[in-house]
């Protein structure tokens, strides 16, 4: 690896040789921001007199046949400074810049913008990604060749533009030759990198200046870059620009769900260190094959978050959860599709497994469950029903139960902040429940599926909400006026604020906000001032709205009764699951950790089973030990935060503190680290603390299997 300072100018010049974007390189993708920025500091570097000014870092190498640079990292920098000298050019030609010596064209075009001594039909020096190189062209031919050529709007197109208006508005000040000059006391370090250099590592350790990467784009430039060139051109276009498309825009949330999925996680990978446990993950994986895969599996994932569904049908169905707007389902229904379409599973079966997801997260909205819960369900779901088949094939033992049924249970059973909610809950918080101000997602779903519940023919209540041609209208309006007040007699007060924002005093409308709060019978009917007629309910084309004709007022007596409609309306759209499994009764020298009956005195320990991996132990503080170990290296994210808030005063179960313990040392082991675990207990409390930390870290306790020797009952309990 060679490195030094330079001029850019120094560094780019050449009329036989180009500078090509590799593909894995992202699309060109300056801001706005970072193009002013760039401008105002030419303008310091002229106004101020500037000698030099520190632009950033290129890295290259040459290609195959030594001309050439690849450009490692630099790209967008390059590019800009291109799109500048293009956009200057063209303001002197169409007379709004000026220029006093002409010949500066010609230095900036060869220095530049052309390689003319260059094998093959493309002169331009600059050779950017596929996804770039015709935008990039057009902007070059309508200033140097045909000033007619149409452009392709982009980043790329509207940078272009905004410098050749900064150029016109400080055209008094700067001409070309300015430009020209200040563009020349840009400096650079330049890193070529030589035959060995391993370019992955050393884009890592840069600290450039301008756009950031985001987590996809260094997980791209680590598939790609270290692959040959042939390689990589074919990895490009035959996997990644195939799967970029395929998840359209959102590659960065496929990574995150695909790594999820991949490593079995309890919880989301986080964004900021997808890169780095992108990295981990790959150890010793073939990067081809795992493109392959990840193609596979973007196949699924658009059927997730764009409802893009083998029938329409399920598409519709699935659509009602792409309303809700919420991610925490794609990492189930991924793997779900995929499994569905392997084991050819029915367009029904596929469609209830959709509306027991829909009808779990409808509740829970409606209860006001903490949605933060939902992650971690999500992340386990398919694997529990996975597991429950599995545990029936293993045993050699049909399995009746569909998909479905099995996934019910699993719901079902589920407790506390994960469960879904009873029927005697879901009903109270119906009548109950704020539904105004829910965030607008939920509230948008809720009313869609209660708009279209019995339609043949759907209305897209949705798209209505989103564009404003319709709103949520209060019927009992937010501020009772005196004719209000009397309809409502002495007890208005509570009954405005017992039903103000609930279902029965809430509809779809578009004419809001002419209606306010008017009496009943003009929102009912629609009323007339000078001439101009304001359309009331009777008028909309919501059913739900519809539906007030037979009222002749509004009271508590209306508002019960249509709070008992909705009610069985949302019992009838989201009725409580029923399920007919039963999971396979484990052997009884098999135990969960989530068995609160099991008694651990006078058992024997042969080993247990984390997440679906062995180990073998036969001790019980031993075993207390490496659970902890394995869950702290392999979900520090989940086991972190429970470490800040111990300490041996309170005598916590994990904790960090100094590696010396002094008295306390028979108390604690040392886990890794400074982390040490409580030990010295009996085998019941161990449990106890083993439970405690999997809720805390959101884990299911099912995933913790202890596997025991048969024991005669007179032996006294080994407390080590």
């Amino acid at each position: 690896m060679k490195g030094g300072e330079t001029i850019l100018r120094n560094f780019v010049e050449g009329n036989s040789k180009q500078f090509i974007v590799p593909v894995y390189q992202r699309k060109y993708d300056w801001l706005t921001s970072n193009c002013r920025q760039l401008f105002d500091d030419l303008m310091r570097i002229k106004t101020q007199k500037l000698e030099a000014h520190f632009l950033g870092s290129i890295v290259s190498s040459g290609d195959k046949y030594g001309n050439n640079r690849i450009v490692i990292d630099g790209q967008q920098r390059i590019t800009t400074i291109s799109l500048l000298l293009l956009s200057g050019i063209k303001a002197v030609n169409d007379g709004v810049l000026k220029i006093d010596e002409p010949r500066r064209i010609d230095e900036a075009r060869e220095c530049f913008l052309e390689a003319k001594y260059v094998d093959g039909e493309r002169k331009i020096k600059l050779i950017p990604t596929e996804s770039d190189i015709e935008t990039y062209d057009r902007i070059y031919s309508k200033v140097l060749k045909d000033k007619d050529t149409p452009t392709i709007d982009s980043k790329m197109s509207r940078n272009f533009s905004h410098f050749y208006e900064w150029l016109q508005e400080e055209s008094s000040d700067m001409t070309f030759d300015d430009l020209w000059a200040a563009i020349g006391k840009l400096h650079i370090i330049t890193i070529e990198l030589e035959r060995g250099d391993d370019p992955q590592l050393i884009f890592e350790s840069l600290n450039s200046t301008g756009l950031a990467l985001d987590e996809s784009d260094k997980v791209r430039n680590y598939m790609l870059m270290s692959l040959p060139p042939d390689d990589q051109d074919r990895c490009f276009k035959s996997y990644w620009q195939k799967i970029d498309k395929i998840v359209n825009g959102k590659f960065s949330m496929f990574l995150r769900d695909y790594l999820t999925i991949r490593l079995e996680l309890p919880t989301h990978v986080k964004m900021d260190s997808l890169y780095t446990e992108w990295k981990k993950y790959m150890k010793d994986k073939d990067r081809e094959q795992e493109m392959k895969q990840m193609l596979d599996y973007a196949q699924y994932y658009k059927m997730a978050v764009n409802a893009e569904l083998p029938t329409k049908r399920l598409s519709e169905k699935m659509r009602h959860i792409c309303n809700i707007e919420t991610d925490v389902a794609n990492v189930f229904f991924v793997q779900f599709f995929k499994y569905a379409q392997e084991n050819n599973l029915t367009e029904d079966e596929m469609f209830k497994v959709i509306d027991l997801v829909e009808n779990y997260l409808a509740r829970r909205i409606i209860c006001s469950m903490p949605a933060n819960a939902l992650i971690q369900v999500f992340c386990y779901l398919f694997r529990d029903v996975l597991k429950s088949i599995t545990d029936y094939k293993n045993a050699d033992i049909k399995l009746d139960n569909s998909f479905s049924d099995i996934l019910a249970y699993h719901l079902l059973r589920r407790e506390g902040r994960y469960a879904l909610p009873d029927d005697e809950l879901f009903k109270e918080s119906i009548k109950t429940k704020d539904i105004y101000h829910i965030g607008k997602p939920y509230q948008r779903f809720l009313f869609e599926r209660l708009e279209n519940m019995r339609l043949t023919e759907q209305l897209d209540v949705v798209g209505n909400m989103k564009n404003g041609d319709a709103t949520i209208e209060h019927i009992m309006p937010r501020t009772l006026n005196d004719d209000w007040k009397k309809l409502l007699k002495d007890d208005y007060e509570r009954i405005h604020k017992q039903y103000l924002n609930t279902f029965a005093n809430l509809t779809i409308t578009g004419i809001n906000g002419t209606l306010s709060n008017k009496s009943f019978i003009e929102k009912r009917d629609g009323y007339t001032v000078a001439g101009k007629i304001t359309q009331g309910y009777k008028d909309s084309i919501y059913r739900l709205t519809r539906g007030l004709m037979d009222c002749t007022k509004w009271t508590e007596a209306e508002l019960q009764k249509r709070n008992d409609e909705i009610t069985a309306m949302l019992m009838s759209l989201y009725p409580k699951p029923i399920t007919m499994f039963s999971p396979w009764q484990r052997p009884k020298d098999e135990v969960f950790l989530s068995d609160d009956t099991f008694n651990p005195k006078y058992k024997k320990l042969r080993g247990f089973i984390l997440f679906g991996h062995e180990y073998s132990v036969n001790v019980w503080v031993d075993m207390l030990e490496r659970v902890y170990t394995a869950l702290y290296e392999n979900y520090p994210d989940q086991i972190e935060p429970l470490l800040k808030k111990s300490s041996f005063d309170e005598g916590f179960y994990l904790l960090k503190a100094p590696k010396t313990l002094d008295e306390k040392q028979n108390y604690y082991r040392l886990i890794c680290g400074n982390v040490y675990a409580a030990t010295s207990m009996d085998n019941r409390s161990k449990l106890r603390c083993l439970k405690e930390v999997f809720d805390e870290a959101d884990m299911d306790k099912d995933e913790l299997i202890f596997l025991l020797e048969p024991s005669k009952t007179e032996e006294i309990e080994t407390e080590e």
